[in-house]
């Protein structure tokens, strides 16, 4: 009998240790997905928000990356053909020679 109160006694106290370690951990969890989620200057939805900015900033970077070599390009090729600015101007600026007419599909 004095071994059974004993093991009970024992198991009480690990089930009432538990319980306060697991209390505490909820309590301390709960405290940090509050202060991350609401309370920090760098809130989740701040996160989400830069990064969606992030991503939409390099888009933008890349098609102007990629606009510039082409433009850098095209001054190449303006600068060393001279066939290649009168098909440009002709193309581009609606330029025509003398004796010449334009039709404009659209």
């Amino acid at each position: 009998m004095n071994r059974n109160k004993f093991f009970s006694t024992v198991r009480y106290n690990i089930d009432r240790f538990w319980a306060w370690k697991y209390r505490n951990h909820i309590l301390v969890t709960l405290f940090f997905i509050l202060w991350v989620g609401f309370l920090s200057p760098n809130t989740i939805g701040t996160q989400i928000k830069a990064a969606r900015e992030l991503r939409q900033l390099k888009r933008t970077k890349d098609y102007y990356q990629k606009d510039i070599l082409h433009n850098e390009a095209l001054i190449h090729q303006i600068l060393s053909d001279p066939e290649f600015v009168e098909k440009f101007g002709r193309e581009t600026y609606l330029m025509k020679r003398e004796n010449e007419d334009i039709y404009l599909f659209e």
